[in-house]
């Protein structure tokens, strides 16, 4: 039951008009029971795995609390990393088995936010949850359940402790609404109209010019942001009608203006929990410039092995913390050469060069991430750089994707509609705050419209399974 399928959507709508029948003390034990209904869904194996893994961390973060209570420093550690290890478990079992024997959903997101919460714990930053409903729906809750956002205790269990988020609020419900649609364009007519291109190009890169991958991989950044960004806004907005706050995971990644923003605002909620858990675990900046670099590094190598096991993620993971590394040792240099020959330093030339600059050593390494291996990764990366032909661009695209003009304006059109949107972001102009000054004919007819084209887009997939998310495979 994916979040973009029809499924989901009558299941949702039952979840929510039971919720607010319901009375209030018995809506939490609803939504857990509803979360592992969703999770159940998927097979039966991700959902004993779901429950074990929450027994796990629920029991050993009680101990843990008691141990650091206690001050006994000895026993905290065995027990935190005897959590680690049993909450791990089944994650670590989904990537070793060579045959695909179970597929575990959301595993490798409500793992780390378990491993979150002891270490929280251990460090003394938060008490373990005694309530077992509250602390289960902290773990299970479906709206995250599948890709996140990566929740924190001091966020969402704090809110699970809360009564008066259940309660029905007419502007926080409509809000929530209003994201989640926003959500499903972005998933089903941006991320779903613009994969077909990269899915042909990059199933058959062989054949295709160095132009022709070019496009392509400008093309899957903004599937990916879309599709990703899109699960994103459901997730949020679901949780929004159910009462409760989800962190955002996404901040306008393509406007960053360097590498370290791009990271602040891309999978934020991974950005963090990496920053906080492996890279100043391992001493940040603390102890060099040296260990800062290998610090980085090892980070980045983790995320990439978060991602998959293939060799690709492991490039992905190793580029950008190069980039980082590279990025830092430039800072170094242009704040020397800016006090030796008074460089500027803002100008809106220089920084429309230095977001594109970002953009596309951002795209670079999603090359490794698209690509099918490593050796394909390779190969297209060489045809990107060595075998541009101009000439061949038009039979690439018109000919061999079989698309018409009209298909080839939409694309372009789409993805000038995510850059605006994100540009308003990026000005604190919030389009459902702004419709919502204007009269009420004006903003349903936009609503309508929305609406609409969501539905001429699934009429036209009927008998289609709904895509998968590409987050889902992590």
């Amino acid at each position: 039951m994916t979040l973009n399928s029809f499924y989901f959507i009558f299941f949702f709508l039952i979840v929510v008009m039971l919720y607010f029948i319901i009375p209030i003390k018995m809506r939490k034990s609803w939504l857990l029971l509803t979360s592992y209904i969703f999770c159940l869904t998927y097979n039966s194996d991700s959902l004993i795995a779901l429950i074990y893994s929450t027994i796990v961390s629920y029991l050993f973060g009680i101990i843990l609390n008691r141990l650091h209570a206690c001050r006994r420093k000895a026993g905290e550690i065995i027990c935190l990393w005897g959590g680690i290890f049993f909450c791990i478990l089944p994650w670590m079992m989904e990537r070793v088995s060579q045959y695909s024997l179970f597929v575990l959903v959301g595993t490798s997101f409500y793992v780390l936010q378990e491993i979150a919460y002891l270490i929280d714990i251990y460090r003394g930053k938060s008490s373990a949850e005694k309530n077992p409903i509250n602390y289960a729906l902290f773990i299970a809750f479906f709206p995250k359940l599948v890709s996140g956002p990566i929740e924190r205790s001091d966020n969402l269990l704090r809110q699970m402790n809360n009564e008066h988020n259940v309660i029905f609020d007419y502007n926080r419900v409509k809000e929530g609404f209003l994201l989640i649609i926003w959500g499903y364009f972005e998933k089903s007519v941006i991320a779903d109209s613009l994969s077909f291109c990269v899915n042909s190009i990059y199933g058959d890169w062989e054949s295709y010019s160095g132009a022709a991958l070019v496009l392509a991989t400008v093309v899957f950044a903004f599937q990916l942001y879309a599709d990703f960004a899109g699960y994103t806004n459901i997730a949020i907005g679901a949780a929004q009608v159910l009462g409760f706050g989800l962190q955002d995971n996404f901040r306008q990644p393509y406007l960053a203006c360097n590498i370290k923003d791009f990271w602040r605002r891309w999978h934020i909620s991974l950005s963090i929990w990496l920053r906080d858990y492996i890279y100043i675990p391992l001493g940040g900046n603390r102890k060099g410039i040296i260990r800062q670099y290998v610090n980085l590094m090892i980070t980045f190598l983790i995320s990439g092995l978060w991602h998959g096991a293939g060799w690709n993620f492991l490039a992905w993971g190793l580029l950008h913390g190069a980039f980082h590394v590279i990025e830092k040792c430039w800072h170094n240099v242009k704040k020397k050469l800016e006090v030796v020959a008074d460089l500027p330093n803002r100008s809106i030339m220089l920084d429309i060069v230095r977001r594109i600059s970002v953009f596309v050593l951002v795209d670079i390494a999603w090359i490794f991430f698209r690509a099918s291996g490593l050796k394909s990764a390779i190969g297209i990366l060489n045809k990107c750089f060595f075998e541009i032909s101009i000439d061949n661009f038009a039979r690439d695209i018109f000919f061999s994707l079989n698309l018409s003009v009209g298909e080839i304006f939409v694309g372009i059109l789409l993805i000038m509609l995510l850059f605006a949107t994100d540009i308003l972001r990026e000005r604190n102009i919030r389009i459902s705050a702004f419709l919502a000054r204007k009269p009420a004919v004006l903003r349903w007819f936009c609503y309508i419209m929305i609406l609409l084209i969501l539905t001429i887009v699934e009429m036209r997939r009927c008998g289609i399974a709904a895509s998968n998310f590409i987050y889902m495979q992590f």
